[in-house]
């Protein structure tokens, strides 16, 4: 078992889950919103919703699909 592989797949999930609950913010269509002191407008929901995923993909990729050389 590759610990960084582990490690990876961990933080696809985690950025994962951060696209998807700022998608559900976009579904939702309140903004702008406070949350917790923090401004977030439609502007920046829309960039946490597109980096996170990107980021996603990449860690998917190493996670699960990239050879590990030996």
């Amino acid at each position: 078992m590759n610990s960084k592989k582990e490690i990876a797949k961990y933080f696809a999930g985690l950025t994962a889950w951060e696209s998807i609950v700022h998608l559900s913010f976009a579904i939702n269509g309140e903004f702008p919103i406070t949350l917790l002191g923090i401004h977030i407008s439609k502007t920046l929901n829309t960039v946490q919703i597109i980096v996170p995923a990107i980021i996603s993909i990449l860690l998917t990729y190493y996670g699960w699909y990239k050879k590990h050389n030996k």
